[in-house]
């Protein structure tokens, strides 16, 4: 029985939890008790260190625990490794890992291997896909904690998190924060920092004097949308300012075919970017009697004559 001011909550060597909900573990301590003991060891110094059961043990101090059964680990040939990997194996088959907590386990993995070694070994058992993801998700260490507690808690693609951190460091958390607030999706999110990109560039802008414009004002908190709504207005604000000349030219184009008053089984349609210069006319029928209604009603409409590419109007 290790009396709980012994062990401390501040995460050490062997941890790799990050960010996580220990209302399970607590219904579940108030339901069965505690099935596994963490594992502990003394160091060096005499303090200990926690090996296996770190977010066991919180779940129990939250539960005012003032003592826990752990299973001490006394065998002097067991290194830092052996324990490290001992740990790792504990969780790898009971819960998936955060991203976070990836860039955690790698960055303790590095103190004992070399990063070719965690190429060939150990992506498979993190789920990392390529290179580029280990070397990505080693660098969330250099976030402060508001940043690594979104991307802990929130569906960012691997893409998102490459941009995140190509940010100045004064920037991470408010791109972060836009993300979490309009709850992009991960295409939304892909388009945000195309547009900031391609925006920044072009008008040497950084991420705070853009989002800070009067377009953006107040749109996080907008009345009279919703946040799926509100997440569309913004990609639609970052695109008029990234492409104005095409997003005059789509509106241009969807004024015309409002005028025309099509048949609702007919569409005109427009290459991306107008990239092409013919336009498409589709048209949706069961019969071929509706199919010559439809054309009859076609040309009767006069304004088709007129239609013009929408830069010409």
């Amino acid at each position: 029985m290790i009396n709980v001011s012994e062990l401390d909550e501040r995460p050490g060597p062997f941890c790799m939890s990050y960010c996580f909900d220990a209302k399970n573990l607590i219904n579940s301590f108030n339901t069965v008790g505690l099935i596994n003991r963490p594992l502990i060891r003394r160091n060096g110094t005499g303090s200990i260190d926690i090996v296996t059961g770190y977010r066991r043990i919180l779940a129990l101090k939250l539960l005012n625990r003032k003592s826990i059964p752990c299973i001490e680990l006394t065998d002097p040939d067991l290194s830092d490794r052996d324990l490290l990997l001992l740990n790792l194996h504990d969780n790898l088959y009971t819960r998936s890992f955060n991203n976070v907590e990836k860039g955690m386990i790698l960055n303790r993995l590095l103190i004992y291997h070399t990063m070719e070694d965690i190429y060939s070994s150990f992506m498979g058992l993190l789920d990392i896909s390529s290179r580029r993801e280990a070397d990505l998700l080693i660098r969330i260490q250099e976030l402060d904690k508001y940043s690594k507690d979104i991307i802990a808690s929130e569906p960012l693609s691997v893409k998102t998190i490459e941009s995140i951190l190509a940010l100045e460091a004064c920037s991470r958390s408010l791109a972060l924060e836009w993300i979490l607030k309009l709850k992009l999706n991960i295409n939304q999110q892909m388009l945000f920092f195309d547009y900031f990109n391609d925006i920044s560039i072009r008008d040497k802008k950084g991420l705070h004097e853009l989002l800070h414009e009067e377009d953006f004002k107040d749109l996080i908190n907008e009345d009279g949308r919703n946040t799926p709504q509100r997440a569309k207005r913004f990609i639609e604000i970052l695109k008029t300012k990234r492409l104005p000349g095409l997003t005059r030219s789509e509106k241009a184009f969807a004024k015309q075919i409002y005028e025309l008053c099509l048949p609702e089984n007919v569409k005109i349609k427009h290459s991306p970017f107008f990239e092409n210069s013919d336009y498409l006319l589709e048209i949706s029928f069961k019969e071929g009697k509706k199919l010559k209604e439809t054309l009859n009603a076609l040309g009767g409409i006069q304004g088709l004559a007129d239609f013009k590419d929408p830069w010409k109007v």
